[in-house]
């Protein structure tokens, strides 16, 4: 983490720290030096949690980008395993940061609710990628929702589609591929 001074941390603006041994306690001793932030990359910070991420929606009120991308998670085992969810980070965000415009959760554990709490409560909202989120259904009106934002990146990644080389309905030329260049 880059040390900085008190004073100076009044002034800052943006602040990127992805990655980084940040802890909830550190963020509730010195989010009080950091109030005019305006973007923050808090993405892979582990040791960050619902609380961190709420003293920083109430301390932080110019916060208009967050970015909260995490590592994929670890599929559920066995036959009756049930995948994790936990809202409390997507509703601590909904909570406390009303005016963000951007905002990046990618692998968040988050499913619905937390998701129609963050469209609901945060209305100046524009950005959403949720790659990866994978207990998110996007049921009822919040897949509208989404879509109506400028941009909205969903949390499935695109299906690729493997032709058959067997006949089926794809025609296949192969005096095609000879004369192409690639």
């Amino acid at each position: 983490m880059v040390i900085f001074s008190l004073d100076s941390g009044k002034l800052l603006n943006v602040l990127q720290i992805p990655m980084s041994e940040v802890s909830d306690q550190a963020v509730e001793k010195y989010i009080e030096c950091l109030a005019a932030l305006r973007v923050l990359d808090i993405s892979n910070c582990l040791k960050i949690t619902s609380r961190g991420i709420e003293a920083i929606g109430r301390r932080c009120k110019s916060l208009d980008q967050l970015k909260r991308n995490m590592p994929p998670s670890l599929p559920p085992q066995g036959n009756n395993a049930a995948p994790i969810v936990v809202e409390d980070e997507a509703l601590a965000i909904a909570n406390t940061m009303p005016m963000l415009k951007r905002l990046e959760l990618a692998y968040g554990l988050f499913s619905d609710l937390g998701l129609d709490a963050i469209l609901t409560k945060c209305p100046l909202l524009r950005t959403l990628d949720i790659l990866g989120s994978l207990n998110v259904r996007l049921d009822g009106d919040i897949e509208d929702r989404c879509c109506a934002l400028e941009s909205f990146r969903e949390p499935w990644e695109p299906e690729y589609v493997e032709y058959s080389s067997s006949g089926g309905d794809y025609e296949y030329d192969d005096d095609d591929d000879a004369d192409s260049d690639d």
